[in-house]
């Protein structure tokens, strides 16, 4: 059977109406009205009465819907697989990675990977606080924080564990708990914390570890990227957390910085979501292959 007959459905039934549908598919309306004619000749009745405000599905054409739209996803799915064969000599490296991990993982990385291959464009897209708001196909790898998930991700791709990190508790100078030999989760109770935003896998950790403790954190203030729960830190606003990464790399900061709980801290994860062998480019595979080496000489 055409595909585009029960897409076509789908789309009259989203859109409230022939004329719509037409819009949304650039198609005119007689094709789409020849279309669900051959469509309803197919299953033997009417798959749509016509209203006064459009069209209104049959039963027929109702059982029909999930059926289409599993078929839109396959269709989806099938063209996004071909665009990125049609890219596999592309010399094109498409990045998106949350705040912390674009400003404090990735660059070096990336500028010791361009140095070696100094003919790949890379695109990095950084901040993302919303992952709903990324066109995923667009895009060829990931870098998530320990905490989030990923929706709408292709089935072919796959989520694996990029780096072990820790988080660090940061002080302002003078701050009466760093007197203390040991300082335990416990003791933050009494004082302001600066949080990150909530879908901020640094926050989501930091919350999992009070939670872990049986002690619920005052929520003090919140906002947006490590710089500036430094400088809110810095300031005097309260407590916050911080990778240690970020720490190593902000030496501006008056900052005293803490291992909470002692003596292993918080320990967190950062993930990769990567396509599966036979979909990625050359240029992903070397990518790949490099920062597999350099973390493995780090370490």
């Amino acid at each position: 059977m055409d595909t585009e007959l029960l897409l076509t459905l789908l789309a009259v039934a989203e859109s409230g109406g022939i004329s719509a549908a037409a819009r949304v598919l650039y198609r005119s309306q007689p094709t789409l009205t020849e279309r669900l004619h051959r469509l309803s000749q197919l299953v033997g009745e009417p798959l749509y009465i016509r209203t006064g405000r459009g069209i209104e599905l049959t039963p027929a054409g109702t059982a029909l819907i999930s059926t289409a739209q599993h078929m839109r996803d396959v269709v989806n799915e099938f063209n996004d697989l071909v665009l990125r064969r049609q890219r596999l000599q592309s010399g094109v490296l498409r990045i998106v990675a949350t705040n912390t991990v674009a400003s404090y993982f990735l660059p070096q990385r990336l500028v010791a990977f361009q140095r070696k291959y100094p003919d790949v464009e890379i695109h990095l897209r950084g901040g993302v606080i919303d992952w709903r708001d990324i066109p995923i196909p667009d895009w060829d790898l990931f870098f998530l924080e320990g905490g989030l998930d990923l929706e709408g991700l292709p089935s072919y791709y796959s989520v694996t564990p990029w780096m072990q990190d820790e988080i660090v508790t940061i002080f302002p100078a003078g701050h009466p708990l760093l007197d203390k030999a040991v300082i335990h989760m416990e003791d933050l109770m009494s004082y302001p914390i600066i949080w990150r935003e909530r879908m901020s896998g640094i926050r989501r950790t930091v919350e999992h570890e009070f939670y872990k403790n049986h002690l619920t954190p005052r929520q003090s203030i919140e906002i947006t990227g490590v710089e500036a729960v430094g400088a809110a830190v810095e300031a005097g606003l309260g407590i916050g957390f911080v990778t240690a990464a970020a720490l190593k790399y902000r030496k501006e900061w008056r900052v005293a910085a803490r291992r909470i709980p002692s003596p292993d801290g918080i320990q967190w994860t950062l993930y990769m979501a990567r396509p599966q062998p036979i979909y990625q480019s050359r240029t992903i595979q070397e990518f790949l292959r490099y920062i597999e080496a350099s973390d493995a000489d780090a370490t």
